[in-house]
């Protein structure tokens, strides 16, 4: 296996993972399939998003994670709405 990839297949990657929402879930297969990333390099990648709690691992799924968890975007929220409204 090889980590290199072209800068089209890297780009598909970025795209697929940047389009994902909190509670969205991929796998390392699922990533090859879809953008022809290689597997060492998908996998290197989610494992380095993993740790920077961007995403969960569970068993051979990555999960998409949210920024904030509820309360604290609850509070974000009301916040930049009372900013809004003075």
């Amino acid at each position: 296996m090889s980590t290199t990839a072209s800068p089209e297949t890297w780009a598909r990657f970025e795209a697929m993972l940047s389009a994902m929402r909190a509670g969205d879930v991929i796998t390392v297969d699922g990533a090859v399939d879809e953008t022809g990333i290689g597997e060492e390099s998908a996998a290197l990648v989610l494992e380095s998003l993993v740790r920077a709690d961007l995403f969960e691992r569970h068993g051979h799924q990555f999960i998409r994670v949210s920024l904030f968890g509820d309360a604290e975007l609850r509070r974000a929220i009301g916040a930049h709405v009372r900013r809004r409204n003075g």
